[in-house]
């Protein structure tokens, strides 16, 4: 059995890594922030929208034919 991961040991060396190609002018802020999000894009951001469709009537219809099947 392998022996277990220090994940906080990690995240300590990548911030190191990140400051490092800061300092050394690698990378902009900016460019790390994008890399080290959770969401790359604002088109990752998905809207949905569960506002009802349709009119009351054709909803009525629709309720009606489900129930005569």
């Amino acid at each position: 059995m392998s022996k277990p991961i220090d994940i906080d040991l990690i995240k300590g060396r990548q911030r190191a890594e990140d400051l490092r190609r800061l300092a050394a002018g690698e990378v902009t802020p900016e460019e790390l922030d994008r890399k080290n999000s959770f969401i790359r894009s604002s088109a990752d951001i998905v809207h949905t929208d569960f506002s009802p469709k349709g009119t009351p009537e054709e909803w009525a219809r629709i309720i009606q034919i489900i129930e005569q099947s």
